[in-house]
């Protein structure tokens, strides 16, 4: 009978999760000459996914909606 590998949720496989992060961080980086306008709409962009994901939270803990 063949050991299952296991899964990268184990302990033991901190490089590998070290090496993810940094290849999703250089992904997600914009390259120095990215138009400020572009990294404006980006930011709001983010700003608005975080309100949504709070209010989400707040309606899970039974919380009035915020402003």
């Amino acid at each position: 009978m063949s050991r299952s590998a296991g899964t990268m949720l184990e302990p033991g496989h901190e490089a590998e999760w070290k090496q993810l992060g940094a290849e999703k961080r250089a992904l997600l980086t914009p390259p120095p000459d990215t138009p400020i306008g572009e990294l404006l709409r980006r930011g709001q962009h983010l700003s608005a996914q975080a309100a949504r994901l709070l209010r989400a939270v707040d309606r899970g803990n039974g919380l009035t909606a915020r402003p």
